[in-house]
């Protein structure tokens, strides 16, 4: 026989006859298991209904937040890289973190200071920046540091096989090392901004930073790796002042075409294979004038767009820091800056927004700083000229 439960639509339970036993037995056996059945079934209708208001609890979450002002919702076609730029943006423009907003989740911070660091592509794009006007960083070596320090080994004595016999004694000869440390310093700027100005999306901050705030910090590091003093002064260690690399005291005041053979020539084959010439503009009008004995110029302009001159077939780049070419001077450093400098990136940029101090005057102050070092490690992978004194 089959039962049918009003309750329960499009669903029926059958009770099938049992002719081998007592007929009131098995009717109440088959009550009991319709019983157990209908339970189940309620059971599982009860999971459904929870599930389903919790969902639509959520969506009303998500829609409510949707219908704020300034809400980010990630379209179907949005990367991640896109949602956390244009979050990073929000909070420029807020200064506001909450950990239960999408926008925020969205964003790296920086688990000890709880500052906001900037996107992977606002950080290349501010990298790609540094490059441009810090020439030293497109050559040199560089690192990511993880600590507030980098030992680096250095090859000071090198081994020196002898000649043996095949059944004499072989010799002896221990190498030595010795270690210099990179150190990260500290550079920061505090921009103020209007207000006005930020809630009327007047300025691109995401662009304001990749490039004004990157021009300055590549400025300000540029000088580091030329002039810089070192650990003494909480700053990098210059290539120009730098005692590890050799100098190369030229005959006369000014520029000869001699002077630049010999400084080619002044560091090992490998090094100059792979060298780089550093000066500045000035110093390349000088150069350009300057021909070799069999009369030809030795500056080469450059074989296609967007590459550098060249000089010796080693390319040429622009250093405004470098000195002028005036007698008693060092206006050229030649090398391997792959070899022989080390930049230690330890924060890449890091960005605050403070709505507090400046909130009589109506201006929001975008604080931003960098922690990076630079150091000689190879000294014999480098040489500079130096001009003679009048």
């Amino acid at each position: 026989m089959t039962f049918h439960n009003p309750n329960l639509v499009g669903e029926s339970l059958e009770l099938k006859r049992d002719t081998s036993a007592d007929p009131i037995d098995a009717a109440a056996a088959a009550l009991v298991e319709i019983k157990a059945e209908l339970a189940d079934r309620l059971k599982g209708l009860e999971t459904k209904a929870d599930a389903a208001d919790k969902l639509a609890e959520r969506l009303a979450k998500l829609e409510a937040k949707a219908n704020r002002p300034g809400a980010l919702v990630q379209k179907a076609d949005e990367t991640d890289a896109e949602l956390e730029t244009k979050a990073f943006s929000s909070f420029l423009r807020t200064g506001r973190v909450d950990a239960a907003d999408l926008e925020t989740k969205a964003l790296t911070l920086d688990s000890a200071s709880g500052s906001v660091l900037a996107p992977k592509t606002v950080a290349d794009g501010v990298i790609q920046k540094l490059i441009e006007f810090s020439p030293i960083r497109s050559i040199a070596q560089t690192m990511t540091m993880s600590g507030p320090l980098v030992e680096w080994m250095r090859l000071k004595e090198e081994v020196e096989p002898g000649t043996v016999t095949e059944i004499g004694p072989r010799p002896e000869d221990e190498p030595s090392f010795d270690s210099i440390d990179v150190k990260p310093f500290e550079s920061a700027v505090i921009v103020p901004v209007s207000k006005t100005l930020l809630e009327d999306s007047a300025i691109d901050l995401v662009s304001f930073l990749s490039g004004h705030l990157a021009k300055k910090f590549g400025q300000r590091e540029a000088k580091q790796f030329v002039l810089g003093r070192g650990n003494g002064m909480n700053e990098a260690e210059g290539v120009l002042v730098s005692s590890a690399v050799d100098t190369l005291d030229a005959a006369a005041v000014s520029l000869k075409a001699d002077d630049l053979i010999d400084l080619f020539h002044a560091i090992p084959t490998p090094f100059s294979g792979r060298g780089h010439w550093l000066m500045n503009r000035q110093t390349m009008g000088a150069i350009r004038k300057l021909k070799n004995a069999q009369g030809d110029y030795l500056w080469q302009a450059a074989l296609a767009a967007g590459q550098p001159p060249s000089i010796l077939g080693r390319p040429v780049l622009e250093a405004p820091d470098m000195p002028n070419p005036t007698a008693g001077s060092t206006p050229i450093i030649f090398g391997d800056f792959a070899t022989g400098y080390l930049i230690a990136d330890r924060v890449g940029l890091e960005i605050k927004t403070d709505e507090l101090t400046g909130w009589n005057n109506g201006i929001v102050k975008v604080l931003a700083r960098r922690r990076v070092g630079g150091r000689v490690i190879e000294g014999d992978a480098l040489v500079k000229l130096k001009l003679k004194a009048a």
